[in-house]
């Protein structure tokens, strides 16, 4: 149970991190454009576990993120902006006020989780990839 509440409170923490240094700068597109990011249901199996997101056009989306070893997948909810000039797609929890979550968009059918998943502070690589449904 230590280990659990350690690994929550270190996530926070980074998330915070994340959060702060993600906000001095905001050059974000309030729509996604054909050329960039795809709204849509992705889906991926990563070290973190299985993610499925849902990027709603009303830019909200719906998170699920089943970590390995459990079968009852945790839930989140929040709104998402596309950020052109980095082409990351970011995303602002409902009820988490520091996580931060950014996804890098790879091509129009996949991105990379790439910082500030609850188990996992920072990613990359093609381990991390979603692709759309």
């Amino acid at each position: 149970m230590k280990k659990f509440f350690l690994v929550i409170i270190s996530a926070l923490l980074i998330g915070f991190t994340v959060s702060c240094a993600a906000a001095k700068t905001d050059n974000t597109n309030s729509t996604a454009s054909a050329s960039g990011f795809t709204p849509g249901k992705y889906k991926g199996t990563t070290p973190a576990g299985i993610i499925v997101i849902a990027f709603n056009t009303n830019h909200t989306f719906t998170l699920t993120e089943t970590i390995p070893g459990s079968t009852d997948p945790m839930s989140d909810t929040g709104n998402w902006k596309y950020d052109t000039d980095r082409k990351k797609v970011i995303l602002t929890y409902q009820n988490i006020a520091d996580r931060v979550t950014t996804f890098s968009v790879i091509n129009s059918a996949t991105i990379q989780m790439n910082s500030g998943s609850a188990w996992t502070p920072s990613t990359s690589g093609s381990d991390y990839n979603l692709t759309l449904q």
